[in-house]
């Protein structure tokens, strides 16, 4: 019920080659775990362009995007597995910047 209350969402795919189906994503140098970070990288982008032109977004890779039968449900086709969905639409409120800017030390802490 919620999702078909979503004004808009799009299911963000990656494909995944015959010859890397299968590999592990937690291996820091493999390619399917390149892919993923580029494809989170790419629904970054479309959400600040979609946030400048005054459409609001949440991204959500809950439970349901990796539900055996949701890839067949939404149309994905064979070779490409969900990164996760971005739901959008005009939003009711926009929330005002934070008052203070965080400086750098406040953010970052650096290690020997």
């Amino acid at each position: 019920e919620r999702w078909r209350k979503m004004p808009g969402w799009l299911v963000v795919t990656q494909h995944v080659p015959d010859d890397i189906r299968g590999t592990d994503m937690n291996q820091p140098e493999g390619v399917l775990r390149e892919d993923y970070a580029a494809c989170c990288c790419a629904v970054q982008n479309l959400c600040l362009s979609l946030y400048s032109e005054g459409i609001g977004t949440k991204w959500t890779t809950g439970p349901v995007n990796f539900h055996p039968e949701f890839g067949s449900t939404v149309g994905i086709p064979d070779g490409e597995q969900v990164v996760g969905t971005l739901w959008f639409g005009t939003p009711v409120d926009i929330p005002s910047a934070p008052s203070k800017r965080l400086s750098v030390d406040e953010v970052f802490q650096q290690t020997e």
